[in-house]
């Protein structure tokens, strides 16, 4: 006969901080971008949430369970997007040991479930995860209703570019705001329709390219234009003694692929010791230019999105009774409560 089950999920509270203290080195990291440019600790991030001025809040979910007679805990971190309804999964702790840790996963279910819930009651209409491709966690995410849409490939450049490195005459040019639009069509033509579908809003192209934006001074943009149309962007996020490249080209354009690369050096800040540089699969045509700078392969990412369920109100019928032998006709309630059922959102 089993035991009884017991399980709490809530916000992180400052008494949870050692049982983040003991987890936090046996986690996932979702997202390889914050965890190459911003290492730091769970706790450092949880604790974040109770500092005032927070612009970029990371959200910390925590899960204590009761089992005959164990206990179990975990816990999983997330960030809400701060112009656009969505959120991204972060990190999420103990890490998964193998396909059979059952134990394991059902505390990722739970948690995932729950942060789903809990930003979809906040009006946030998708969530994102970075998995690292052939991971544990793919599986699990996909039995959690997430979908795969793009693969995201990662160079790494260890040794800082010199000065030589860069061309005489500069090719990138800072993005001014009369280029948003250029840009935003630039994505349009080289990123295929399905990733579109995943990771935009209905007309809202001009901002896709940057939907996950990090804030200005960490975030620079850039173009390369011929005959005043963009051809080319480049986005470079500045973090610890690191630097982060994205690259987005037009495909008629691959014959300065490595003139861009190359230029693309002159903007690594000072003081960088690391410089990585990504690229989605469907513009694997890049990487060549990369591995001729001086790159090297570093990981592969899934891309992975889910839809959250919003709750919908529909107006429930009420039959009229007959009266002198009329004939009843169902019509709306005005004063009945509305029913009440969940229904997933379709942003096509």
């Amino acid at each position: 006969m089993s035991g009884k089950s017991v399980s709490v999920i809530r916000p992180f509270l400052l008494s949870d901080a050692p049982l983040i203290t003991q987890l936090q080195t046996h986690g996932t990291h979702l997202d390889l971008r914050l965890a190459l440019l911003w290492p730091h600790s769970s706790l450092s991030a949880a604790m974040s949430a109770y500092l005032p001025f927070q612009q970029r809040i990371v959200r910390t979910l925590v899960l204590k369970e009761h089992m005959n007679s164990a206990n179990a805990a975990g816990y999983v971190q997330y960030r809400e997007r701060s112009s656009f309804p969505e959120a991204d999964i972060l990190f999420c702790a103990p890490a998964l040991e193998s396909q059979s840790d059952e134990h394991t996963r059902r505390i990722w279910q739970k948690l995932i479930s729950q942060l789903v819930v809990r930003v979809g009651e906040h009006g946030v209409q998708r969530v994102y995860a970075r998995v690292l491709d052939g991971a544990l966690e793919l599986d699990l995410f996909w039995q959690m209703g997430f979908s795969a849409y793009a693969r995201e490939r990662t160079y790494r450049r260890s040794d800082p570019p010199r000065y030589s490195d860069a061309l005489p005459a500069p090719v990138w040019r800072p993005q001014r705001s009369p280029d948003l639009f250029a840009v935003g069509q630039l994505y349009s033509q080289v990123t295929p329709k399905l990733v579109q579908q995943a990771e935009n809003l209905p007309q809202m192209n001009a901002l896709a390219p940057y939907r996950d934006s990090f804030g200005g001074g960490i975030d620079r943009r850039y173009v390369w234009k011929v005959k005043d149309d963009v051809r080319a962007a480049l986005r470079l996020i500045r973090g610890h003694h690191a630097c982060w490249f994205k690259l987005m080209m037009h495909p008629h354009e691959l014959d300065h692929a490595d003139e861009l690369v190359q230029d693309a050096m002159r903007l690594v800040p000072p003081r960088t010791e690391r410089i990585f540089i990504s690229v989605r699969e469907y513009q694997s045509e890049l990487e060549g230019a990369f591995l001729r700078a001086g790159f090297s392969w570093l990981a592969t990412e899934m891309l992975m999105v889910k839809h959250t369920t919003a709750l919908v109100r529909e107006a429930m019928l009420k039959q009229i009774p007959v009266i002198e032998g009329i004939e009843a006709r169902p019509t709306a309630s005005s004063t009945r409560l509305m029913k009440k059922r969940y229904a997933i959102r379709n942003h096509r």
